[in-house]
């Protein structure tokens, strides 16, 4: 009888360290898949680094605690910074169902609705629509959004379509001080140089005509 007690006993703790270890086990493959995702994040590999979060998170086999919070935060940044608002919503939205409204997770809320504003902006001007593309951008700067290079250019389209060269020329101006290497914007700072001068052309012309009166 003594025996067979010992011989449970044995079986019983042999499968208990055994599911420890597979446990821990897993727990560091996916902390390392976390490590890896963060780093392709930070290097700008932001479809890769989805990926192998979601790999980490589904190592996790439905555990629920602070490490697959950190996991969601890092997939909604890669998300977001791929362009893919509706997924970094969708992600967001869940660690506010089970995590709560903490204050990260709103900042990344309002970061991302001006995002979403900036977005819209980009699309009205692409269809003509300067007004719904002005009250878009009006309402990305309300939100305190700075340093945004989509809004800043945004903004210099918005200022040729309405034909205000001076202000589209300062803006592009500013934007290539903090892009110098965006070549497209150097073009447009070429063609509103053209248009500057014209301009000024123009009002000499119109003085020397008054003049002569």
């Amino acid at each position: 009888m003594l025996y067979k007690m010992v011989k449970n006993f044995i079986v019983v703790f042999i499968v208990s360290s055994v599911m420890l270890l597979t446990a821990c086990s897993s727990d560091k493959k996916v902390n390392e898949l976390r490590l890896q995702g963060i780093e392709e994040l930070q290097m700008a590999k932001y479809e890769q680094s989805i990926e192998t979060l979601n790999e980490a998170l589904e190592l996790s086999d439905g555990k629920v605690s602070a490490m697959q919070f950190d996991i969601l935060m890092y997939r909604a940044e890669a998300e977001y910074m791929s362009g893919d608002y509706d997924a970094a919503q969708k992600t967001i939205d869940t660690l506010r169902q089970v995590d709560g409204d903490k204050d990260t997770y709103l900042k990344f809320q309002a970061q991302l609705d001006a995002k979403k504003l900036v977005k819209e902006a980009t699309e009205a001007l692409n269809n003509g629509d300067t007004d719904t593309a002005k009250t878009k951008i009006d309402e990305a700067r309300a939100t305190g959004i700075s340093n945004d290079r989509d809004l800043a250019f945004d903004e210099i389209v918005y200022y040729e379509k309405t034909a205000r060269w001076q202000a589209a020329y300062d803006a592009v101006t500013a934007y290539l001080e903090q892009y110098p290497g965006d070549e497209d914007a150097r073009k447009e700072l070429s063609f509103l140089q053209t248009r500057i001068d014209a301009l000024n052309d123009n009002q000499a012309l119109a003085a020397m005509a008054d003049n002569s009166k």
